[in-house]
């Protein structure tokens, strides 16, 4: 009888909670990357190609790696919210694989060169801008990583390391997508280099802080 009593009592608790919809979590991640970019570009301006609407390729091409990366792995981030949806999705991990093509083109091009003893030009090894880089690529990241992860607080995340490192890449890779646009540098080694710290840092520091704040 006690325990009929007790199993009422729970029952007459239960609230209906509304149904987590990774889309939502998808869409607030990309307004506020979109923000970061808006930010950056109304401070410092962008990129005079850009404003000219004729980029350099090497522009195109690591701006569109680092938002394909930065979309895959917030996709997967908010579908892990729901742990039933968020267990099978790998596609991510294909995207960061081709951003990989970054460092590892920096590193074929700088032992190319080492190889065949060919100078290298002072444009290509220039890193007047790296900690300015560094800076403003983590700082729009830890804004982007914040939203998400209060997002990730309202589901149910199970797989907390992976969800950590999820987020810390989508923010590190958005974030360094938005000071990209602002870049001076065209040089493979430079974004070889320097960008894929930004991303390493964000994903980092992602594992070790995220899983302690969306634990349920």
């Amino acid at each position: 009888m006690t325990s009929r009593i007790n199993i009422d009592a729970l029952v007459a608790d239960l609230k209906p909670v509304r149904r987590v919809e990774p889309r939502r979590g998808l869409a607030l991640t990309l307004v506020v990357a979109a923000f970061c970019t808006f930010a950056i570009a109304n401070s410092y301006g962008l990129r005079a190609d850009v404003m000219a609407g004729m980029p350099h390729p090497i522009v195109v091409i690591r701006a569109g790696l680092l938002l394909l990366l930065g979309l895959a792995t917030s996709l997967a981030a908010t579908a892990s919210a729901r742990p039933s949806v968020g267990r099978a999705g790998n596609g991510w991990f294909w995207a960061l694989a081709s951003a990989a093509l970054l460092p590892v083109s920096a590193m074929i091009a700088y032992l190319y060169h080492r190889y065949m003893s060919m100078p290298f030009s002072p444009e290509a090894m220039d890193f007047h801008y790296a900690r300015w880089c560094f800076s403003m690529s983590l700082g729009s990241a830890s804004v982007i990583g914040a939203a998400l992860t209060l997002w990730l607080r309202s589901g149910a995340p199970t797989a907390l390391g992976r969800a950590g490192w999820l987020v810390g890449i989508a923010a590190g890779s958005l974030g360094t997508f938005s000071y990209s646009l602002h870049c001076p540098s065209e040089s493979i080694f430079y974004i070889g280099i320097f960008y894929t710290l930004a991303v390493a840092a964000s994903a980092l520091l992602g594992r070790l802080i995220v899983p302690r704040l969306i634990r349920w």
